[in-house]
């Protein structure tokens, strides 16, 4: 179909979208595989954090049950925040090169470029909630990645913090770290690390020692005992930071409250069009159970 100016925004804004998907979907999306993913169904969805009832106790033939009460504590929070990103593009040279204008060459931005920093936002975002975990303080007081969770029906704390470079022993220590584990009121929750998660610097470290057959980096016969980790690379993960996970544990949280869109209006006074994205989402941790993490370096 001929461009005119009348179909003008009827024939811009179906091929802007084409061309803004097939570059998002160009690349495997990373944040899903570790983060569980929600709608919102409001501005701020709340988390509160229950403790619990312990063991049970012995009782004696023709007794009243054992009556306890489970303690109320703090409360995990998502919050919708607004994302966007806009460009203009002029009539004569979308007229003149339609897709060469909306994939990048020309005056002005392109749909491939805006498709390519919503991507690289979304895996930002979600990859700050694990590089930030050693320093911002969360729901509960402390760092995502902390040996002093406060518990809230017990004297224990909780610990999901190991110190040190990626290692088999470092590793091997981290699985024990996670299956000691414990609730709000002390008990063992039997957590198991599934995911090993890192960055582009501990790629091929997290690979050859998941994928070895004997005890990666030694001359011998000593079989491999670290098997059955997945391991996820996440492209924003910064430095040597690595991370183990169970995706049993409702922990890493992603909350759609507007799925992107995209669309154009016409600019006052012009024949040009004003293409733009919006959205909105928050991404969090709402529990540090299933979760453990080191920076990478000697404490």
């Amino acid at each position: 179909m001929k461009m005119t100016r009348d179909n003008f925004q009827s024939l811009l804004t179906p091929i802007h979208n084409k061309i803004i998907w097939d570059e998002y979907n160009s690349l495997e999306t990373q944040y899903t595989k570790v983060f569980r993913t929600e709608t919102m169904r409001k501005k701020e969805e709340t988390f509160p954090h229950l403790g619990g009832f312990g063991l049970w106790e012995q009782n004696t033939e023709g007794n009243t049950i054992n009556e306890d009460e489970m303690s109320e504590g703090p409360t995990a929070r998502l919050e919708a925040r607004r994302f966007d990103k806009g460009y203009s593009v002029t009539w004569e040279l979308t007229r003149d090169d339609l897709y060469g204008v909306l994939k990048g060459r020309g005056k002005d931005g392109s749909a491939q470029m805006l498709a390519r920093g919503f991507r690289a936002t979304l895996e930002t975002d979600t990859s700050n909630v694990l590089n930030n975990g050693f320093t911002v303080s969360g729901y509960d007081g402390v760092p995502l990645f902390s040996d002093a969770h406060p518990l809230i029906d017990s004297t224990l704390s909780g610990d999901n913090l190991i110190t040190g470079e990626l290692t088999p022993e470092n590793l091997k220590l981290a699985m024990t770290l996670m299956r000691q584990q414990r609730g709000e009121d002390g008990i063992l929750i039997q957590a198991r690390p599934k995911q090993l998660i890192v960055g582009p610097e501990n790629e091929m470290t997290a690979l050859e020692i998941t994928g070895s057959l004997n005890k990666a980096y030694e001359m011998s016969n000593t079989k491999n005992v670290i098997q059955g980790l997945e391991v996820v690379v996440m492209d924003y993960i910064t430095g040597p930071k690595w991370f183990l996970r169970d995706p049993n544990f409702d922990n890493l949280l992603f909350g759609w409250r507007d799925k992107v869109f995209y669309d154009s209006q016409q600019l006052p006074k012009t024949v040009d069009f004003f293409m733009f994205g919006f959205a909105r989402w928050d991404c969090t941790y709402v529990d540090w159970r299933g979760l453990i993490g080191s920076t990478g370096v000697a404490a």
